[in-house]
């Protein structure tokens, strides 16, 4: 779907190198134009504009042209991975509002294939791709084929990446430390040649939010949806069966302290089975969480958690729901989520169970 849009109205975000030009018509392709593939949960939006919500959603492309742009509408600061050919990253900032980020520029014609991941947290923003700018003889071509093998984490701020962009000596709260790309659950599908699904979101749980706050969305609510701050949007699960599925939740749920033993069970077990619906012959693992530790002040709050977690799996009664063991990654100070290395770490832990399961 080409559209045509005066680039004088396409007045660049602050910080996204975009430039202004004279007012000629340039050719848009909407973001929803089926030339372009998504991996990761979106919602379709007015206009064949495409939403995001959830971290590591990827547009993928193949253009052929000089130039080529994004036009997109964010409601808060958000941060892109940019890859073209395969190579190096290159961190876009969008800011609050609409405008344009270029996307790759080229001295004479040729043939390149982008990838454009979503990196920030579920709830540090949405962001809507209104189209792709293109020059004057550029041309989308067929988006590459997807791999094969299909792979979803579900979880919670760790699952999203939190804190895997951060450098030694950085501010550990500034909210470009989270990175999807970087994320366990992504390097597992890059290393396994696999699809990825993120379906996470910062703070949450199975039966309350970090804060002990339990009529929010927790997972077994914001797994249904297609943007996780949005109820009227509800993902289609027959659009995407994992071949595996991991679940990396209940940091949140002991936040406050251990959480009734039989409430966290019997809500975990019934979300496993809401995940078993969606996803038959899948293998479900559910992961311990590499943030709680037992301690005097706070109680055997990983103890306590992997001997429920235990319970679920017992209680599943499935010989393709198993508990995948994983270590304690204790971050940095002033930040106890773990950091880009420990989530490499993280990976090669859960890497021979996915291997073993897939007949990789």
């Amino acid at each position: 779907m080409k559209l045509e849009l005066l680039c004088g109205a396409l007045a660049a975000m602050a910080g996204l190198g975009g430039r202004a030009c004279a007012a000629e018509a340039l050719p848009l392709v909407a973001a929803g134009d089926d030339s372009v593939r998504y991996e990761g949960r979106y919602a379709p939006g007015p206009g064949g504009s495409v939403r995001l919500g959830y971290p590591g959603v990827t547009a993928h492309l193949r253009f052929r042209g000089r130039a080529l742009s994004l036009h997109a509408r964010a409601s808060a600061e958000v941060f892109l991975d940019v890859l073209v050919d395969a190579g190096k990253p290159r961190r876009v900032r969008l800011g609050a509002g609409e405008g344009t980020c270029e996307i790759l520029r080229s001295p004479e014609a040729s043939e390149h294939t982008v990838a454009i991941v979503r990196c920030n947290e579920s709830w540090q923003g949405t962001c809507e791709y209104l189209g792709f700018v293109l020059d004057a003889e550029g041309r989308l071509l067929p988006a590459p084929e997807p791999p094969q093998r299909r792979l979803m984490f579900i979880g919670d701020s760790v699952t999203c990446g939190e804190l895997t962009a951060w450098l030694p000596g950085g501010d550990t709260k500034d909210r470009a430390n989270a990175n999807a790309r970087l994320s366990y659950g992504m390097i597992l599908a890059r290393r396994l040649g696999a699809q990825c699904h993120l379906v996470s979101y910062g703070g949450r749980g199975i039966v309350r939010d970090w804060q002990g706050i339990r009529d929010t969305r927790n997972a077994p609510q914001f797994y249904e949806l297609a943007l996780p701050d949005d109820p009227s949007a509800a993902w289609r699960h027959a659009d995407y069966v994992p071949d595996a599925v991991g679940i990396q939740l209940g940091t949140n749920d002991f936040s406050q302290g251990i959480p009734d033993q039989n409430e966290f069970v019997n809500t975990y077990v019934e979300f496993v089975r809401k995940v078993r619906r969606d996803a038959p012959g899948a293998l479900i693992f559910l992961m311990d969480s590499p943030i709680l530790a037992d301690d005097p002040a706070r109680g055997p709050r990983r103890s306590a958690l992997h001997a429920y977690l235990a319970q679920v799996v017992e209680r599943a009664a499935d010989p393709r729901v198993v508990l995948a063991g994983l270590g304690h990654y204790p971050g940095v100070p002033g930040n106890g989520h773990p950091t880009g290395a420990e989530h490499v770490a993280m990976a090669d832990e859960l890497e021979p169970v996915l291997r073993r399961a897939l007949g990789r």
